[in-house]
């Protein structure tokens, strides 16, 4: 659900938004698949798809993906299990502990706590786990990961408002709702995968919904997030009220893709991230230091 924000609507952004007159006509004007998406669940009522996989196969137990992923001192607290199929005998897997109660048990997400709750952190981990010969063994896993990016110059029209706040610094997505198991061929012979993270804001006339990609890969020996970058903004604010129960809502709907380049930075392929519809783009290139992708030039 869009979630309530206790600051007056900023409305950065509305010089590109597009105006439609009422509610039924929004759907059509809608660009990227994750607004049609957002809308289908939030407006619609449409249920979610399982997304982080938490329905889980026989050979591979939440408790034993507990016991490969998660510190020993955390994993009482464990509130999402789940684990997609990703390459060959492969299993892409994601605990989380901690954090807010997922609001949909079908689909379940990992949320962050609302500032000034009583309820523990969200700690993810993540992992690959093989099943082979019937049993589960470990690949390889992070330690907690957040996913945080930064927003000062994504191409997208508007922002999330923790963006605002943190001033250019990386900022944390409101939740983790799904794995991105596209093949992300960052050097040969090394393929990443991604996890989906997500902003909520609701004001008194629409709401906001933002979403995020980073990538995880095995790198010097650590299983790590070697990229995180924005990919979406979608904003639907409603005006005032006409006389035959309609009103006008401002609709901002850009989104961002993810390309691998043919080219090599230090052995692992450049990666560009670009609009969707318009020219901005931007490079991130291997950097040695950091064992990660950097924006280059920077």
């Amino acid at each position: 659900m869009w979630k309530p924000v206790a600051v007056l609507l900023l409305l950065a952004g509305i010089a590109n938004a597009e105006t439609v007159h009422s509610l039924d006509q929004v759907p059509r004007h809608l660009k990227t698949p994750e607004a049609r998406e957002t809308f289908r669940e939030q407006i619609v009522g449409k249920s979610a798809p399982d997304r982080l996989g938490t329905h889980l196969p026989a050979a591979l137990p939440a408790d034993a993906i507990a016991r490969l992923l998660v510190p020993a001192g955390d994993r009482a607290a464990a509130t999402v299990v789940g684990a997609k199929p990703w390459r060959a005998d492969l299993f892409a897997a994601i605990v989380c502990t901690g954090g807010a109660p997922p609001f949909d048990p079908k689909a379940p997400q990992c949320s962050r706590p609302d500032p000034g709750s009583k309820q523990p952190p969200l700690h993810v981990y993540v992992g690959v786990i093989e099943i082979k010969d019937g049993a589960p063994r470990l690949v390889a896993k992070s330690g907690p990961v957040d996913c945080a990016m930064t927003w000062n110059d994504s191409g997208l029209p508007r922002q999330p408002l923790a963006a605002d706040d943190a001033k250019d610094a990386p900022i944390a997505p409101d939740s983790i709702d799904r794995f991105d198991l596209a093949p992300y061929t960052i050097a040969p012979g090394q393929t990443a995968f991604g996890l989906r993270g997500a902003w909520s804001e609701s004001y008194s006339g629409g709401g906001a919904s933002y979403t995020g990609l980073c990538l995880f890969a095995a790198e010097g020996g650590e299983f790590k997030q070697v990229l995180a970058v924005p990919m979406s903004a979608y904003a639907d604010i409603a005006g005032d009220w006409h006389k035959d129960g309609t009103r006008d809502h401002d609709i901002t709907d850009a989104g961002n893709v993810l390309l691998i380049s043919g080219h090599a930075t230090h052995g692992h392929f450049d990666v560009t991230v670009k609009n969707r519809k318009g020219p901005w783009r931007r490079t991130f290139r291997w950097s040695q230091a950091a064992g990660a992708y950097r924006a280059a030039g920077k």
